[in-house]
């Protein structure tokens, strides 16, 4: 076997290693018993895999619900109960939280003057830039979903491919230029090198 050969083996290996991260389903975290939840969620997500435990290998959260004091705390990043601190864990690692209850708001009617109300909806906005998506319809549960695949994306995109000698004499004869994630193997970085191909 000569190298070219064994270069195509190791591009065609490492693509089907990268289709079967792709293609493969992935976990997500119930903050309580799998009862608790609606059936329609697990309906809408047929490839995860739900868990309780072992969170820590798990893409995104979803909480039952939050409490005004809750998101208080997990907008100010206060640990006050165990529910906050795993909320907390999975953001701090830029992963998604969903809430299925509705955001926490005061009514229109209610006595609380102005600068309250306006403080508790602060405290909802910063929750949700920091990546927790409150349920309001169903399409939450798609931008959820997304968020949970966003690293399995960047996975795909950062794909670098391997360029042989051989192919990188192709390339250049049909005057075709090398993509940004091309990697080239150390025998065309050697035609390139000799060639004054790399910038």
């Amino acid at each position: 076997m000569n190298v070219s050969e064994m270069e195509n083996l190791i591009q065609q290996i490492t693509d089907q290693i990268c289709q079967q991260l792709l293609s493969s389903s992935y976990s997500v975290a119930l903050a309580e018993a799998k009862e608790a939840f609606p059936e329609e969620m697990f309906v809408r997500f047929p490839d995860v895999n739900w868990v309780t435990k072992e969170q820590k290998l798990a893409r995104g959260l979803v909480v039952k619900r939050l409490t005004i004091s809750q998101v208080n705390a997990i907008a100010h990043l206060q640990e006050t109960d165990e529910l906050v601190k795993n909320i907390l864990a999975f953001l701090f690692e830029g992963k998604p939280v969903l809430v299925l209850t509705p955001i926490p708001s005061v009514t229109k009617n209610s006595r609380l003057k102005y600068r309250l109300k306006r403080t508790i909806q602060e405290n909802v906005d910063t929750c949700q830039q920091f990546g927790m998506i409150f349920y309001h319809d169903s399409e939450n549960y798609a931008v959820f979903q997304a968020a949970c695949q966003k690293q399995l994306r960047s996975l795909a995109e950062t794909k670098r491919t391997y360029i042989t000698e051989k192919q990188l004499i192709r390339m250049t004869e049909s005057g075709v230029s090398l993509s940004k994630n091309a990697y080239l193997t150390p025998l065309a970085k050697d035609y390139a090198r000799k060639h004054q191909l790399l910038t």
